[in-house]
């Protein structure tokens, strides 16, 4: 009977084991699935996000062509501006000679019969005619002035050589060359110790010369214009200054200075073209810089200009 008792014993022992193996290997399989499941779900997320990664790829494509298209079209239209702008300029070269010479010699042929022309025969006639004659005279000398400084500043850019500027000599040489106006003014010029520099010397010179002329013809009635120039180095350029004590310039008036043919005199007050501070302000852009005023009524003006340091020789 124990004999039986212990069988049963072992038998139901071993089917209890049977069962939780079953269980175990149910609950693996149940974890299996789960994983699996998850796998799957992991797997169609991969594929979603491929699909609009592939549309994005497909879309940025489509765009790349779409600006490489737009840019050809653009380079395209760029360089047929550029062979009118080539065009343009070589028509302005051609304009320059033919106000070089074609427009100044039928200028200064009446600018001399005019002269003749009062010289031999003033007081002959009455005085209207006197008065033409003299209008005539200065409406030429005008064109004549016009046409000279228009020429100036077309060929600004034709000075391809840069070179190293000691601004001290290159003072020196444009005040001697303005003797006669400085004297006639009795302008005092002071300067403190200015830098060498590489720049375009005819248009540096030229930039001088414009500023200081200025500071001596737009002086104040019955008081001798004072001028001081100087110069102090910053990071990257060069800051000039050119200080007067002239009549000053009203603040509204900053930006027009520096257009061409804009003046804010008439031609009764003060002589000259509105070429000047147009000129000077193309020379400094040539030099990498930039040309602004400072300045109030009756006490004077302050010309700034800055030049680069990294000009190229």
């Amino acid at each position: 009977m124990k004999n039986f008792d212990s069988e049963k014993e072992v038998h139901l022992k071993s089917l209890q084991e049977t069962q939780r193996a079953i269980l175990n290997i149910l609950e693996d399989f149940t974890n299996d699935k789960k994983v699996l499941e998850n796998t799957q779900r992991a797997i169609l997320n991969i594929l979603e996000d491929y699909s609009a990664e592939k549309k994005l790829a497909e879309d940025t494509q489509r765009a790349v062509i779409n600006i490489l298209e737009d840019y050809s079209i653009e380079k395209a239209s760029i360089e047929r501006m550029n062979i009118k702008l080539t065009n343009s300029y070589k028509e302005i070269e051609q304009f320059a000679y033919i106000a070089s010479h074609d427009l100044q010699e039928p200028l200064k042929t009446l600018s001399n019969y005019v002269g003749l022309f009062l010289k031999k025969y003033k007081g002959s006639f009455d005085e209207d005619a006197d008065h033409y004659l003299a209008i005539i005279g200065g409406a030429t000398s005008r064109m004549q002035s016009l046409i000279r400084d228009l020429l100036d500043y077309s060929k600004i850019e034709k000075d391809k050589n840069i070179m190293t500027i000691d601004c001290n000599i290159l003072l020196m040489d444009t005040l001697n060359d303005m003797a006669i106006s400085i004297t006639e003014s009795e302008a005092k010029i002071y300067s403190e110790k200015l830098p060498v520099i590489n720049g375009y010397l005819s248009g540096v010179k030229s930039l001088f010369q414009n500023l200081i002329s200025n500071a001596i013809k737009f002086r104040k009635s019955g008081q001798n214009p004072i001028i001081n120039i100087t110069a102090q180095a910053n990071d990257n350029e060069w800051l000039f200054e050119i200080k007067d004590n002239g009549i000053g310039i009203d603040k509204i008036y900053y930006k027009k200075l520096f257009i061409v043919f804009q003046r804010l005199h008439n031609k009764e007050e003060y002589a000259g073209t509105g070429i000047g501070l147009a000129q000077c302000k193309k020379i400094v852009e040539l030099h990498g810089g930039r040309l602004w005023v400072e300045s109030e009524l009756e006490i004077g003006s302050t010309f700034y200009f800055t030049i680069t340091k990294t000009m190229p020789l």
